[in-house]
Order: C-alpha cells, then sequence, then structure tokens
C-alpha cells in the first residue's frame, strides 16, 4: 500500500521539478527558442522522462500557466469587504497586486512575450484580466451604491489600477511613492472643481 503512495508522491515531485525548471527556462530563453532537450539537460533527466509527463512543449507551457495562475492569489487580494473604505482598499490592491507580479517575475516574462504571439496565451491572460477587472469593478460598484465613490463605470477604474501596476512592473518602474500617489489622483480626480 505504501508503494503506489511514495511512487504517485515522487511522480508528483518530478512533475513539479519540471514546471519549475520550465518556468525558469522559458523566461530566460523565451518558449520558442528552448527546446526539449534544454529542459531536459536544465532538469538533470533524460528527455524521456519530459515526454512521460507531458505531450510536448505547449502542454507543458499550459501546464506551467496553470501552476503560475494569478488567479487564486487575485481572488485572495480583491476579495474584500464591500464597506470598506476606496481610499485604504485601492491602495491595498495596487500595492499587493505589485507585489505579486514582482514575486512572480519570470511568469510576468513568459505572458508578456508570448501573448503577443501565442493567442492562445492572450486568451488565458484575457480571461485573467477580465475576472480581476470584475473582481475589483464590483467592489467599487459597491462603494459608489454606498455614495462613497461618484457614480462611473466602475470597470473603467478598475482597468486603470491593475494595468497601471503592470505597466510599472513591465517597465520596472518603481512602484513605491507612485501607486499612492496614482490611487489619490485617480481617487480625486484632476478636475478643478
Amino acid at each position: 500500500m505504501d508503494q503506489p503512495t511514495r511512487r504517485a508522491a515522487q511522480a508528483r515531485e518530478r512533475r513539479a521539478q519540471l514546471l519549475d525548471t520550465a518556468l525558469a527556462l522559458f523566461a530566460e530563453q523565451g518558449f520558442e527558442r528552448a527546446t526539449i532537450k534544454d529542459l531536459s539537460e536544465a532538469a538533470g533527466v533524460a528527455q524521456g522522462l519530459v515526454y512521460h509527463y507531458f505531450r510536448g512543449k505547449d502542454e507543458l507551457l499550459f501546464a506551467v500557466l496553470e501552476r503560475q495562475s494569478f488567479l487564486p492569489e487575485l481572488r485572495r487580494l480583491l476579495a474584500v469587504p464591500p464597506d470598506r473604505p476606496a481610499s485604504e482598499v485601492l491602495r491595498e490592491v495596487a500595492g499587493d497586486f505589485a507585489a505579486l507580479l514582482a514575486e512572480r517575475e519570470p511568469l510576468m516574462r513568459i505572458v508578456a512575450r508570448e501573448s503577443q504571439t501565442n493567442p492562445r496565451v492572450a486568451a488565458v491572460l484575457q480571461r485573467v484580466i477580465e475576472e480581476a477587472v470584475g473582481l475589483l469593478a464590483g467592489y467599487l460598484d459597491a462603494r459608489i451604491r454606498a455614495g462613497e465613490l461618484r457614480p462611473h463605470d466602475p470597470r473603467v477604474t478598475a482597468r486603470a489600477i491593475l494595468y497601471m501596476v503592470v505597466m510599472l512592473r513591465l517597465t520596472r518602474t518603481p512602484a513605491d511613492g507612485f501607486l499612492p500617489a496614482f490611487v489619490e489622483t485617480l481617487l480625486r480626480g484632476v478636475a478643478a472643481r
């Protein structure tokens, strides 16, 4: 009884090792340039073992994207009580999202590069964006209904915040002082009253 359990655990560990190696390799070399041979050498395994776990490079890429997905963490970050003030929540969300993207830098590089040429990666990215925008817009809508925020399209505000954080990460611009100022400007607007 112990043997199948141990064997299954070893298989999960080996698969995880291959995914971690693929993440690093795809981020460094790019998906197109990296080969299964490169991956097997970097992981210290035979090429055949890679094919035992994955049918090919495409399947491996999507397994990496699924395993490293931002969505579970984004869902957690955006699961805020609707009665908390927007001035607190939006700063937290922007800062925590920036930290998440920094932590997942290799994934960011892969997604940014591959979404430009791979329609399936672009579709995965679009689904993540739409869910994140929807979650944040739902919170903003609650703050509009509570009278804290003036009526507006909360999806535009949600996109502005999330896209700004992504852009800061892609351009490697330090976000420390900028993000709180951006959120404050967004909340107050720029029109003279």
